[in-house]
This record gives structure tokens, sequence and C-alpha cells, in this order.
């Protein structure tokens, strides 16, 4: 048998947890707070940090005038101060409580600062703290690491500056400590003009150095301390501190659009490029991030739509910024101003126009305007879908100087209407079929159409027709089209547009109506519960809270809504009620329960109670339903 030369460890040990933490690196130190004096232990792991000794009088003078701490970090020092000092909810004599901390420690070298983890334990006496246990890891590599990760995280690879993420947090941080009365700052919002036209026409890796050449441009032309970031495609975003001179700031814009205005060529195509600016101002136009990015939107759209290549400064609404019209010529000008808008990008006019208006039906009616003059459309229209009768309604139409109206009520004195209206509704539902821009009725002739369609489209002036389904999920719920009095040949702009709108229309336009449709039907069914005899109540499966309590509830007790479980409301328990059918309910099934409960009087009600599919704050709903017997 090999004897064994020295004295192995069979349990843990002091020796053992000091081999421990010296492998660990882990620093250990005790602070007694009534003769403020800090005790370190395991010195060697502190060579790292600039601790003045291994036993450090009058500590806290050293932490907080020798900068050992990095100076960013004595807020958080403050913080741990407050939350020590933080009343015990105990009333023992003594007691302890662990709070935790990452901060940064001087190097010895003083080439620095080291992230830390620090865990302590703090002794009270009396309620008050006298003795403080902890222990120090170095996280340098593992912040470091995290840092880096956030770094990448928060910022583009294109152009190297803060991505859409990385640039609305620091605004928004900058923004909430800035001071109305004291600061002034110009959010910015950076553009390129005809951008697409220069990436189609040169390919995707022209259009990359076109970026990153415009995010040198703007990151040169502005100051160190401003926020630049690229929060899209082709846009990017500044905030200019620090802007208490307008002079400043318009030569700033000047300058940039005046770089980055240039034409770019190759063989034959020659493109010109140019930036458009908006600019809102800190706290004129608002005094957070939210607020100031849409007004700096909103101008931008204006410089977009006065030609561009330029910087205009944020003014009222989209509406009520256009110029007061006083003439016809202003009018036109006007008129040419919203329809180029709504040319040069559709989709951004209708999404602006919903914003601005904050009205799904004026914008619908707006948009059906702009298609009917764009495109000289002589009736551009939506209709409802009824599945139960399967029949189409007119709910908005647009009306050219030739277009005919398609609602019921202007036809009152006209016999044959009806028949009329479901022949016009054939002939364009009879010609549905899958298309690239999907499911499209297209009719370039009506006149090549059978002949049991020719009265209809006589009377109501279609030469030509296209529309598309509305839908949403797999359900159709309506249509949107053109129609022409003469024959005419869909362009593929034409085609894409409608099926665009088809798509804005059923997923974000029409909606609204169905909602308040919603709405009312739940208004009718509640309203059917509060006149049932039997008590009728929704509770919350997790808290036990009731959600919902009908009128005959209502009339019974005051404060019904106390925020109490129902056990406690309504039979003063302090515990669920014994048979409560909560215990046989699955967590989502569909079983329905019969039981006798004793309600809030003693007295015995026959009881319902199942599950229900939706939920309130993502907790499950079960509805009770008692009738006294």
């Amino acid at each position: 048998m090999v004897e064994v030369q020295s004295q192995i460890p069979q349990a843990f040990d002091e020796e053992i947890f000091e081999a421990l933490g010296e492998l660990d690196r882990l620093l250990y130190f005790h602070w007694d707070l009534v003769h403020d004096v800090l005790t370190l232990r395991n010195p060697k792991a502190g060579q790292l940090y600039d601790l003045p000794a291994a036993r450090i009088e009058h500590a806290s003078s050293h932490l907080w005038l020798d900068e050992i701490l990095h100076p960013d970090d004595i807020r958080m020092l403050h913080r741990f101060i407050r939350m020590l000092y933080k009343p015990l909810r105990a009333k023992t004599a003594i007691h302890q409580r662990s709070l935790p901390a990452k901060l940064r420690i001087r190097r010895r070298d003083h080439a620095g600062y080291l992230w830390v983890h620090i865990h302590t334990v703090i002794y009270f006496d009396h309620g008050r703290p006298s003795s403080i246990f902890g222990s120090i890891r170095n996280i340098q590599a593992q912040k470091a690491w995290q840092l880096r990760m956030a770094q990448e995280a928060e910022h583009d690879k294109l152009t190297g500056l803060l991505n859409k993420d990385g640039a609305s947090r620091s605004i928004a941080d900058e923004l909430r400590e800035a001071s109305p009365n004291d600061d002034h700052c110009a959010l910015l919002l950076i553009d390129a003009d005809s951008f697409k036209e220069i990436n189609d026409t040169f390919g995707h890796l022209f259009g990359d150095a076109v970026l990153t050449d415009m995010g040198q441009a703007i990151e040169h032309n502005f100051r160190g301390t401003d926020i630049i970031g690229r929060i899209g495609g082709d846009e990017f975003i500044v905030l200019f501190r620090n802007s208490t001179n307008m002079d400043v700031l318009r030569n700033r814009c000047s300058s940039l659009i005046s770089k980055l205005s240039r034409t770019y060529a190759d063989g034959n195509n020659q493109l010109a490029f140019s930036i458009s600016i908006g600019i809102a101002l800190y706290p004129e136009h608002g005094t957070d991030y939210e607020e100031l990015f849409k007004h700096a939107d909103r101008a931008l759209y204006e410089a977009k739509g006065n030609g561009k290549n330029q910087a205009v400064l944020y003014k009222p609404s989209l509406i009520s910024s256009m110029p007061i019209i006083t003439n016809e010529r202003d009018e036109k000008s006007f008129e040419d101003f919203q329809q180029k808008a709504f040319k040069d990008n559709m989709l951004e006019y209708i999404f602006r126009l919903l914003y601005e208006t904050n009205n799904p039906r004026a914008t619908i009616e707006m948009t059906l305007s702009m298609f009917g003059k764009q495109f000289q459309f002589d009736r551009v229209a939506v209709d409802s879908y009824d599945q139960q009768d399967n029949q189409y309604t007119n709910i908005c139409e647009w009306l050219g100087p030739r277009g005919i109206t398609m609602q019921p009520d202007h036809y009152h004195q006209q016999e044959n209407i009806g028949e009329l209206m479901n022949s016009r509704n054939q002939m364009i539902i009879s010609n549905y079929h899958p298309m690239a821009y999907g499911v499209l009725s297209v009719c370039h002739d009506t006149g090549k159409l059978p002949e049991e369609y020719r009265e209809a489209q006589d009377f109501f002036h279609i030469g030509a027709f296209a529309y598309c389904l509305i839908t949403r999920g797999f359900d159709t719920i309506g249509c949107f089209g053109f129609e022409c009095a003469e024959p005419h040949e869909f362009t593929q702009e034409e085609l894409s547009d409608l099926h665009t709108f088809s798509v804005l229309l059923g997923n974000i336009l029409l909606p609204q109506e169905s909602d308040d449709r919603t709405r009312q039907e739940n208004e009718h069914l509640r309203d059917v519960l509060d006149h049932l005899q039997e008590m009728v109540y929704i509770v919350d499966k997790e808290t036990m809270v009731p959600v919902y309590i009908n009128q005959t509830i209502r009339q019974t007790l005051s404060d019904t809504f106390s925020g109490e479980p129902c056990y406690k409301r309504f039979h003063r328990r302090d515990t669920l009620c014994e048979n409560c059918p909560i215990h046989q309910l699955t967590g989502s099934g569909y079983e329905y329960h019969e039981l006798t409960m004793y309600n809030w009087g003693g007295v015995a009600a026959y009881t319902r109670a199942c599950n229900l599919t939706w939920k309130v704050n993502n907790h499950a709903l079960m509805l009770m339903i008692q009738k006294l017997t």
C-alpha cells in the first residue's frame, strides 16, 4: 500500500477556499462601515487594481475623491448607497441584505479601468448598515466582448455609422437629458433623391458605393459631438447639438447639399444625384425623439415635393402647411404639388396622408382622386363584399367628367336599376383570373364581351375596366378598380398600383371599419349579458380577479371591481373556494363543468363554468354563470 506523503483534504476547508479563490482571481473584502475601514483578503488577486493597501482607512474618502472608481460609475455608487440605506421591513435586531454591482476600478498602472462584478452581503444592526462582506471578480474580457457585440449590433456595416436602432436610442437618450430651457438642438433627416434610378441603372455594388460616399460626406460635414446614423436604405439622421445659431445650421446644410450635388455617368447613362433635408428644432418643434422625428419627416416630405435638392425647416402639418390658395393659378399649383408627390412615391404619400389625417375614410377618398387624375380614368371605386348574399356594394368612389356613379340612392327613379347593377357586377366577376399582380378582372375593351352585358355597359359608360379583389387572410372583403368610358389598354404600372392599393385596403385602411362593427357587436353582447337574471362574471385564471361582471351582480355589490380575487370579493375568503371549478378545468380545454357553489350570502347556487378562447394581458379566462336555487 502506497503511503500518502501529505494530508489530502476530504472536505471544504479554509485552504480549499483560498486555492479556489486564487484560481478564480477573486478578491474578498470586508468594509467596516462604523469605522470606515476596508480590509482586503487575497491581496495577490488585487494586484491588478489601484487599491492602496490590504487595509484602507477612511475607505469612503478614497473611493469618492481619489478616482479609484470610473467617474461615469459614481452615479451607480450613489444608487448602491441609496439601496444600502433603504429601510428594512423586518423588525429583527440584526438582518442582512445582498446587493450586486458592476462597475470599473482603476488599474494599478493607471492605464485605464477594469470592469468588475461585485457581490456583497450587508449586515444591519438595529436597522442601520454596519458591515459589508463581498467579493470582486474581474469581468473585463467578458465586458469587452459584450461591448464589441453591442457596437456591432448598433452600427451599420456599410457606412460604419450608427444603425436605426443605435441612432434612435442614442438620440432619445440625449433628448431625455436635455432641458427645454437651456438646450437647443436640431434633428435632421437626410434622404437621397432618385437613388432608386441610380441603383437600378448602375447596379447594387455601385449603389452601395454611393451610400458609403454619402455617409462619409455627412460624417465629415458635421461635428464629432453630433449623433449621426443611417436609418434606412438611403436615409440618414443627424442630431445637431447646440444649435443656438441658425446661420451655422443653414451653412452646414447648404455645404452638404453642395458636396453631394453631382452627376454619375457610365457610358451613355448619366443620372443626377442630390439630397433633400428635413429639419425639426428642439424644443420648438418637440421635446422627444418621436415628435421631432415626425416633424422632421414632414419637412423632408415638403422638401421632396418642392423640387428636391434643398433643406426645409418644419412648419405645421402636411395639410395645413400648404400655401393658402388665393387664385386659380395657386389652386393649380397646389394640385400639381399633391399629384407630383403621389406619382413620385405612391406608398409614401398614402401612409403620410393616413398619418396626417388619422382618418382611413379620408385617406381612401383622396387616394381614389389621385389615381383618377394621374391615369385619367373616368371612375375609381372601392366596393365591399357581403358573403351572405354574395353581393358587391359601393362604399367609396371618385368620378371623372364621364364617370357614372354606382350609388343606389342616385337611381331611385330608375325602374330596372337593380337588374343593370347585377349585370354590371356579373360582367366584372366573370372575368376574375389569377395574374402576376393578384386575382384581377381586366377587360381592355368591353365591346368584345358577350352581348348580355351591353345594356349595363352603355348605361354606366364602361368601355374598359380593371378590378382587383381585396382580401383579408383567406376572406374576400371587397374589390378595388378602375373604369374608363372608352376602351383602354391598362399598363403594367396601372395594374401594379391597383394590386398595391388593394393590399393596403385589405390590411390597413378597411379593417378600421370592421373594427367599429366588432366593437358594436361586443356592446350588443354585453347588453345581452347585462339583462340576464343569472349572475355572470369572467375571471382571470391566474389572479382570479374578475375582468367582467354583469349588471345583476353590479346591482348587488358596490365597488365591484376592487381588484380583489373573486373568492375574497364574493365569498369573504382568503383562499380559493373548496369546490372552485378552476380545479377541474384544464389549461385551455373546451370542457364544460356544472356544480353547486355557495354565493356571498351563503345561498346555494347552480354554477356552470368553462374556459374562454380569448385572453386579457395574455392570461387565460374562465366564464362563470350562477343561478340561485
